[in-house]
């Protein structure tokens, strides 16, 4: 495989199952977009897509922009307590530059990319803050999904009266760990370095775990602050998009929209999770009489606005990028600046 200038040459060493693995993902999320398009009749998608209301998705795609900007102040925030003084624009940079590479490589792995787009004392170090700052988001879909899913019209009737209650009190639990875990830094480092023992094989992840060490409780609340905005933010643009198709209530749209982040976080089989969200979001809204050209449409315009753009804009970086200044904070033995 060539070798492209602006993405480190550590993405294409990937072993061939990955990429297999990749290609089988695109070719899951192609067949689940061509199975919806054929059931729910491509020309009423064009009609509905046509005569949706500009203004809700205008403010949509405006909401797009703070979701990115949120995000890239929490990116900020860790980076900050290994280089106080980093700027918003440069981590900004880093992170559409993740994006796009992430679009491309398997698992999207590639957003590890970001690290590289930064000149910082340590590149292991900021690796770890990178699976800290994807945790943050990942924990909260992952530990308030059950929850949520739970409370979904229709999912209790399917669950033995017997399990009701135990089912009930286990997935309530979970929003509460995650909050415990998410506050409270001395919890993280225990977990990173309860990791570290069970690979004393691996100096680096000693490296990686040094990340942590400047977090304080101001660093923590902050990104779970952001992380809620975020999230908040995600939901309402569902809402919005949807609103520009059909009436629809507030809470509807994002107890929907929470439960398809949370299928889509638990069934990763397709690439970027194409195809799984909008075939979630048509079987979920479908509960509510919501239309399935409005669900469709509703999780595709989103996943263009919150994925696809940022990606693309992050491309442009990426090649407008100086080549040989990206080289130079890569170094041979895997990860310091020079």
């Amino acid at each position: 495989m060539q070798k492209n200038k602006f993405i480190p040459r550590e993405f294409f060493l990937l072993g061939r199952s990955t990429w297999a693995t990749w290609l089988l993902k695109a070719l899951v999320a192609a067949g689940l977009l061509f199975y919806l398009v054929r059931a729910i009749n491509l020309a009423d998608i064009i009609d509905a897509i046509q005569n949706a209301s500009h203004g809700f998705l205008i403010a949509a795609f405006v909401l797009s922009l703070v979701n990115i900007t949120v995000q890239c102040l929490r990116w900020r925030l860790f980076v900050s307590t290994d280089v106080p003084n980093i700027t918003f624009f440069r981590c900004l940079s880093s992170l559409l530059g993740g994006f796009a590479i992430g679009l491309i490589t398997p698992g999207r792995i590639g957003e590890i990319g970001r690290i590289f787009l930064l000149k910082v004392p340590s590149r292991i170090r900021l690796a770890g803050l990178h699976v800290l700052d994807k945790m943050y988001t990942f924990g909260a879909i992952a530990l308030s999904g059950p929850l949520l899913l739970f409370l979904f019209p229709g999912f209790r009737s399917v669950v033995p009266e017997s399990l009701t209650m135990g089912i009930g009190i286990l997935v309530g639990i979970l929003p509460l760990i995650y909050l415990w875990f998410a506050i409270d830094p001395r919890v993280l480092k225990s977990l990173f370095y309860g990791i570290q023992i069970a690979f004393r094989s691996k100096p680096k992840i000693a490296k990686v775990i040094e990340a942590f060490d400047g977090l304080t409780i101001y660093h923590t609340s902050r990104a779970l602050i952001l992380t809620l905005i975020q999230l908040g933010i995600i939901l309402t643009q569902f809402f919005l998009i949807t609103l520009s198709f059909q009436p629809v209530r507030w809470l509807v749209a994002a107890h929907t929209y929470s439960v398809v982040l949370f299928i889509k976080t638990a069934l990763p089989v397709s690439l970027g999770s194409l195809g799984i969200g909008e075939w979630a979001a048509v079987s979920l809204y479908h509960r509510y009489g919501i239309a399935d050209t409005t669900a469709f449409s509703s999780s595709l315009l989103l996943f263009g606005m919150n994925v696809l753009l940022p990606a693309l804009v992050g491309l442009i970086i990426l090649i407008n990028a100086r080549p040989q200044s990206v080289k130079k904070t890569v170094s041979k033995d895997g990860g310091e600046t020079e």
